[in-house]
């Protein structure tokens, strides 16, 4: 626990890929693969200290590697161990308010899950595993719907590296306003995804 604590403190995790030295890439794309099996621990922080530490462009770069191996290793194990393994995985509250998402709803619902923030995306990432869509059509729109984030957490971590707080404030208003946007639409989303004939 005292490992995993560190994910919620960006400064924690910067020193940990630092004393890598010439590690620390591979360190940092270990790290988010390790967030995206662990639901609770806030894909933010990594995002974050991507920018902060490698700057926009490799931050990216670094996240979008750890990305894909994580979403890919959890499609290929729920597809292999199923429902069981997702059990082990997901409360029994959140399995059954998603699961619904299991009986074949196609993939650009899945890619709106990823894209939107008012949805928990980590814990959903396990729910598509058990659907009949292709392991690589959801590792691509995971990594597509997820990117805009990334390159927004990236570029406000640059900027906090640089002490450039216009910057950072102008991306988190712009993220505030998603979220605010996905909160006031969330019934309208919610129906379209539960509804068969969108």
């Amino acid at each position: 626990w005292p490992f995993f604590s560190a994910f919620g403190n960006p400064e924690q995790v910067r020193g940990m890929v630092v004393k890598a030295g010439a590690w620390g890439p591979l360190v940092f794309i270990l790290l988010q693969v390790i967030q995206i099996f662990i639901a609770p621990i806030p894909g933010q922080v990594i995002g974050l200290a991507g920018g902060y530490l490698f700057g926009p462009f490799w931050g990216i770069v670094y996240i979008t590697i750890g990305a894909t191996i994580g979403f890919t290793l959890i499609f290929i194990l729920a597809r292999k161990l199923g429902r069981p393994f997702i059990e082990c995985i997901i409360s029994p509250k959140a399995l059954k308010k998603f699961d619904h998402l299991t009986r074949e709803k196609g993939a650009l619902v899945f890619f709106l899950i990823f894209l939107l923030p008012a949805f928990p995306d980590d814990i959903i990432s396990f729910i598509a595993g058990l659907t009949t869509i292709r392991i690589r059509t959801l590792v691509l729109i995971s990594l597509v719907g997820r990117l805009p984030g990334y390159i927004m957490l990236c570029l406000a971590g640059n900027g906090l590296a640089y002490k450039n707080l216009n910057y950072v404030v102008a991306i988190f208003l712009v993220l505030a306003v998603l979220f605010a946007v996905a909160w006031w639409k969330r019934k309208w989303l919610q129906k379209f995804i539960e509804h068969n004939n969108r």
